[in-house]
């Protein structure tokens, strides 16, 4: 008989368990960041083009609209462009190694990265470039958006001296305009 109030503690014990893990689970994911393609409104031509944003808690933060194609025989539409950049943008927060963009060449192409300090070599690509693309154009576009410089995302739209910026995301992802649908 003793058994009873035995199980009935065991299930209030694991009932409480499970809802306190519930919780936590909730408020850590309340806190994650995100980088996701959607969808976006571009107000200067009134159409929606694949962006990618930094999906938070505050809401979603657009960083690059992407309205052309990479190539002009459009073998990579902007939809796969934007999605490839977002899972590589994810795989760059969640490794902790945004703290440095920088310019530079992989595979003989210009590239936008990651760098774990400045000087050193590529750590993630963000994204490759066209060959029109100016690279520092763009990393200099890209480093006022993740500074809260710029309230538009970036337009992505030879060898030169790799340029290195700090960013803070953190702030970047607590400070930066988020999009109102």
């Amino acid at each position: 008989m003793q058994l009873k109030p035995i199980i009935s503690l065991f299930t209030s014990c694991a009932l409480t368990a499970v809802c306190i893990t519930s919780i936590v689970s909730q408020a850590k994911a309340n806190d994650e960041v995100r980088f996701i393609c959607a969808s976006g409104y571009d107000q200067a031509t009134n159409l929606r083009f694949p962006t990618t944003y930094a999906w938070t808690e505050r809401g979603k933060i657009a960083i690059i609209r992407w309205k052309y194609g990479w190539f002009t025989s459009q073998t990579v539409t902007p939809e796969e462009r934007c999605q490839q950049v977002s899972s590589r943008f994810q795989t760059a927060y969640n490794n902790q190694s945004l703290a440095y963009i920088a310019n530079g060449t992989v595979n003989n192409q210009p590239v936008i990265c990651t760098a774990k300090q400045e000087d050193a070599a590529c750590d993630i690509t963000l994204l490759t470039l066209r060959p029109q693309d100016d690279p520092l154009q763009i990393l200099d576009d890209l480093k006022d958006i993740l500074r809260g410089r710029a309230t538009k995302p970036v337009e992505h739209s030879s060898k030169q001296q790799p340029v290195y910026y700090k960013i803070d995301i953190k702030k970047f992802l607590q400070t930066a305009p988020v999009e109102k649908e």
